[in-house]
């Protein structure tokens, strides 16, 4: 079987299971079995697969037929220009969050020495950026889920960032930081409420963790949790960066008002005009 033979032939079976781009995909697919770029899988369109090349490329097709995430099968998610690791026990990086990492580094000054605390690190896709972008910075990759925990080491590992991240294993309601420590403070949390399990995509439901996704009291817990430990943690004037849903701004607003600890506080949209980013200012 030739390679294009392959891409052809998993392109029809991926559309048929209904997955987005199957084209991409199948690409994608032959590009992390054969070790090549979406280019170089062009130019060798007529290659011939070995067997075990074969075998390989049917297994992963399978895999995203049924429904697995890309970025799980392909062990890599691109976020801000650059690749991280990511597992079953990290939630799959979005082009959304950019908008925290964006936030920052519009908001603080470029060559200024800063701390910061990533609440629910994850993968580590935030705070890693953070630091690639800011040399100045250090940072605090905080994360409960061990798994987790060591994915967000290893990313900052390859990266070039651990040197200025520490890496900590704790619960985000609970941030063991000094009071104003941090000159900011960012999370994407939990914040999905359970009542909207029936919205949320089915490989996203099957394969993301819960626990990372699904927070109580009509998805604000975490949400609630976090502003809390910032206005602990921040200096005053120190910045706090928060993703929410889509319909959460008002009651996100709502609940940094009431802390009285806070002022400057909006809400910005993704690149799809929703409510995605809540920010505030310590007072």
């Amino acid at each position: 079987m030739r390679l294009r033979e392959y891409e052809h032939d998993a392109a029809r079976r991926l559309t048929k299971a209904g997955v987005d781009s199957p084209r991409l995909c199948a690409q994608l697919l032959a590009g992390h079995v054969l070790g090549l770029d979406r280019l170089h899988c062009v130019l060798a369109a007529e290659r011939e697969l070995a067997l075990p090349e074969i075998d390989a490329l049917e297994a992963l097709t399978a895999r995203r037929a049924a429904g697995e995430p890309l970025a799980y099968i392909l062990g890599a998610r691109e976020f801000f220009g650059r690749d991280f690791l990511v597992t079953p026990d990290t939630l799959i990086p979005r082009p959304e969050t950019e908008l925290l990492v964006e936030t920052a580094l519009e908001l603080l000054p470029v060559h200024h020495s800063l701390r910061f605390a990533d609440l629910g690190a994850g993968s580590g896709c935030i705070g890693v950026t953070l630091c690639l972008e800011r040399p100045q910075w250090r940072g605090l990759l905080l994360e409960l889920s061990a798994p987790a925990l060591c994915v967000a080491r290893e990313n900052a590992a390859r990266l070039g960032a651990a040197a200025r991240l520490d890496a900590l294993r704790a619960d985000m309601r609970s941030v063991p930081l000094q009071p104003g420590s941090c000159g900011l403070v960012v999370s994407n949390p939990p914040y999905i409420a359970e009542a909207e399990q029936s919205e949320v995509m089915d490989e996203v439901l099957r394969y993301e963790p819960h626990t990372a996704l699904f927070s109580p009291r009509e998805g604000l817990a975490h949400l609630r949790a976090v502003i809390s430990q910032a206005a602990r943690i921040l200096q005053p004037g120190g910045l706090l960066l928060l993703e929410h849903g889509a319909s959460q701004g008002p009651a996100v607003r709502e609940l940094l008002s009431s802390t009285c600890v806070f002022d400057g506080i909006a809400t910005r949209r993704d690149l799809a005009g929703l409510d995605r980013c809540a920010l505030a200012r310590k007072v």
